[in-house]
């Protein structure tokens, strides 16, 4: 049982984007263990993509070698003892990997794991709630625990389905019935709602910090700082990858006031929490080295709830940077994932970087000729 501790806190740790292959990463590993180390939380939450399905280690034998890779990644939450749950990304169950309920055994084989399917008639798989208590056993806090649906063949994410959020709607009612009262909630899911995009800023033209946004969402964006908590260690590095299509997942959080937070993972490139609507949406960077990320801002998100009033809460992110001693094991590798494009449309301001880059030197080297002589 979930329950806050005898100073009336919870502190819970959100691990995002992983997104490792058959050969995981000792930086990752090293890194989640010292936050561990470091934050002492009562309850991890790992919020998608903690392995790469498409990645070509996991062909040949692929049940032993995923097997391996979540055990590896569970190690340092299981080494301290402390309780977890997760949701899947779209990229947990990719091609090379294992179907979402194969993976759902291999946690469950681990008495720490609380992570269950709620219902088996809705889409997804291990959408599912853990309520907090308080000090005297009453339920004080609900956490939503939502499953992003794999990618179509379009390459799109498509958001929550009717039938999750009907489920949700189901889990609020009943909470307001056994209680006589909304249950404070906050949720996890790997991909943002496209509401997110109301915490940025679009500019007509390049301004510095700016990401570039592409279809409906074409433009140039930049962080609003006025809506920002903790500016200062916040940053965006890449345009949010929400589905194209709004299924209207954060109007039913809106229902009834319960959810006060949603948070999640899926741009490993931004760290960043705004209100909107009176709902925090929130971003926690990836903290995976096998994959792109923000060079020693790879990090992890701690929450602290207090039971008097569960919606005003701390959070802040732990990164590679507050370890001054934290060294990568391979550098090459690591400044190529450091440059690597976020997505298929982030080669575009890639080629056009490269292109200028070109240009400036050939107009460099015509002038240089050109005086010389």
């Amino acid at each position: 049982m979930l329950k806050f501790n005898e100073n009336g806190k919870f502190r819970i740790m959100q691990i995002a984007d992983i997104q490792d292959t058959a050969n995981v990463s000792p930086d990752t590993i090293n890194l989640i263990s010292r936050a561990i180390e470091s934050e002492k939380p009562d309850l991890v939450i790992f919020s998608g993509d903690q392995i790469y399905g498409l990645a070509p280690s996991f062909i040949g034998n692929s049940y032993e070698k995923v097997k391996n890779s979540i055990n590896t990644i569970l190690k340092p939450v299981v080494d301290a003892g402390i309780a977890f749950t997760y949701v899947y990304g779209n990229h947990d169950d990719n091609r090379f990997a294992l179907s979402k309920e194969e993976q759902f055994k291999i946690y469950k084989d681990n008495p720490l794991c609380l992570a269950f399917n709620a219902d088996d008639n809705i889409e997804g798989y291990c959408n599912h709630n853990l309520l907090v208590k308080d000090r005297n056993g009453k339920d004080c806090m609900n956490i939503y625990l939502i499953d992003s649906l794999s990618m179509d063949i379009g390459g799109d994410s498509p958001p929550v389905s009717e039938s999750q959020i009907e489920w949700y709607r189901k889990t609020r009612d009943k909470l307001y019935a056994d209680n006589k009262k909304y249950i404070p909630s906050i949720v996890f899911q790997h991909i943002p709602v496209p509401e997110v995009y109301n915490l940025l800023i679009k500019n007509d033209k390049k301004t510095a910090g700016y990401v570039r946004g592409y279809d409906q969402y074409a433009g140039y964006y930049t962080i609003d700082k006025d809506n920002c908590r903790n500016y200062e260690k916040s940053f965006i590095g890449e345009s949010p990858a929400v589905p194209f299509k709004n299924g209207g997942e954060f109007d039913a959080f809106k229902e009834c006031g319960d959810v006060f937070s949603v948070y999640y993972g899926h741009d490993h490139a931004n760290s960043f929490v705004g209100r909107y609507q009176g709902i925090d949406l929130g971003y926690t960077q990836g903290v995976g080295f096998n994959t792109y990320g923000p060079a020693y801002k790879r990090g992890v998100r701690v929450f602290e709830f207090d039971e008097k009033n569960p919606a005003e809460y701390e959070t802040y992110t732990v990164t590679a940077e507050d370890f001054p001693d934290f060294e990568v094991s391979d550098k090459l590798k690591f400044t190529f994932m450091n440059n690597a494009p976020t997505s298929a449309k982030q080669v575009i301001p890639k080629i056009e970087i490269g292109l200028a880059v070109i240009a400036v030197t050939s107009v460099s080297i015509a002038i240089y000729k050109k005086f010389k002589k």
